[in-house]
């Protein structure tokens, strides 16, 4: 099987000939590997996808492609490599950035979306590689008019990088595309703290602004399907922070099961994103239909996830992706990589319908431990 058979089989729940094996390359890592500057590595993606494949290969992983979508509120550089809008789309949402304050490694950056109803305005601090939210653009009920009215119709924007990205990789990689979720989203532009809160003082607040993104995600997923991609990993982070099974099922799950449905019914497969707490409500999480639940991250971390706990649990429903510690691949040695992959694989490969994937992106690994990932994974993956 070449990789994209193999990532397509395991998630729909068919026979396949061993487990995947992969792992987000973070872009720290990717600079020391490529020996280029952030901008350089970005740039490479977009332009020469085909190099990331390459190193991939090199360190025995079956290589995955990730892409991300459009983020009006993020001051994040990628999707501005990838995605453009016409003129007439914009004709209402003229969106200016400015520095408004330099230190010796932070730029605080402030935008303004000048609409003809008054402007929505957000801020950033940004380092190398960090970036830190300062004013959120979702302040008030005013600020969500403005946005329902005004910003871009999500059909109108222009991905014909991105479709040559996917007709450049071919089946060299599987081609996986990072989509926020509603309640990520909503966190993103409100601020987690305030949307919490909101949670309790304003529930038809948060609501309201859920039903805005869930539109906007359901028509945006329709869109994104025709550029060729695989799957989307529907992002929903901000779920992990220790949420009760009632407020994700009164808050989150609704529209999390509409946006996965629209996304399946256009053709991507889709892998529930969870870095962080979910036990209480897993079977919820499954019950959204996506075809993988990631990241499964152990509580060792950030996470409260037990593999043989959620094998027992779904396993048989879902596939699993994720599960592996990869700060082990940073300060263990190979002895300590390979356990904690066998540790996994004899978790969760029982039956298939697993994918042995690092947990978070790789920040730093020491040398040859990767391969060791890899390696045990290739090896002892098999069905």
């Amino acid at each position: 099987m070449n990789t994209v058979e193999r990532f397509k089989a395991v998630l729909q729940g068919k026979p396949v000939d061993r487990a995947p094996v992969c792992a987000w390359l973070g872009l720290p890592l990717l600079k020391s590997l490529m020996g280029k500057s952030t901008s350089e590595v970005l740039q490479t993606i977009v332009s020469d996808p085909l190099e990331i494949v390459q190193i991939q290969e090199q360190l025995g992983l079956d290589p995955i492609i990730i892409t991300i979508d459009d983020r009006w509120f993020s001051v994040h550089k990628y999707w501005r490599l990838l995605y453009s809008w016409p003129a007439e789309a914009l004709e209402n949402w003229r969106v200016s950035q400015e520095p408004v304050e330099k230190e010796k490694e932070f730029v605080v950056y402030r935008f303004t979306a000048s609409t003809p109803q008054g402007p929505i305005v957000w801020s950033y601090r940004v380092g190398d590689s960090q970036v830190s939210h300062l004013e959120r653009p979702l302040k008030e009920e005013r600020d969500l008019d403005l946005l329902i009215k005004y910003m871009p119709e999500p059909e109108s924007i222009n991905q014909d990088k991105l479709v040559a990205l996917v007709n450049r990789v071919g089946d060299r990689a599987f081609h996986t595309f990072n989509f926020i979720g509603v309640w990520s989203e909503a966190a993103n532009m409100r601020g987690l703290e305030k949307l919490i809160t909101d949670l309790y003082e304003s529930p038809r607040f948060v609501e309201r602004v859920s039903e805005f993104l869930m539109e906007r995600a359901i028509r945006r997923v329709r869109h994104l399907a025709k550029t060729g991609i695989h799957s989307i990993v529907y992002d929903q982070s901000w779920v992990g922070i220790g949420f009760s099974a009632s407020t994700y099922r009164k808050f989150m799950l609704p529209y999390d099961r509409k946006v996965v449905k629209a996304a399946r019914e256009a053709g991507l497969l889709v892998s529930y994103h969870n870095c962080g707490s979910g036990s209480l409500f897993l079977e919820d999480m499954v019950s959204t239909g996506a075809e993988a639940l990631e990241t499964l991250t152990p509580k060792e971390r950030s996470g409260d996830f037990d593999l043989s706990d959620v094998k027992r649990r779904v396993g048989g429903e879902v596939t699993l992706n994720g599960g592996f510690n990869e700060r082990v691949l940073a300060s263990g040695q190979p002895d300590e990589v390979r356990d904690e992959a066998m540790r996994c694989l004899d978790a969760a490969g029982s039956g298939g319908r697993y994918i042995l994937r690092t947990c978070g992106q790789i920040m730093n690994a020491a040398p040859g431990n990767i391969e060791v990932f890899a390696e045990t994974g290739r090896e002892n993956g098999r069905y």
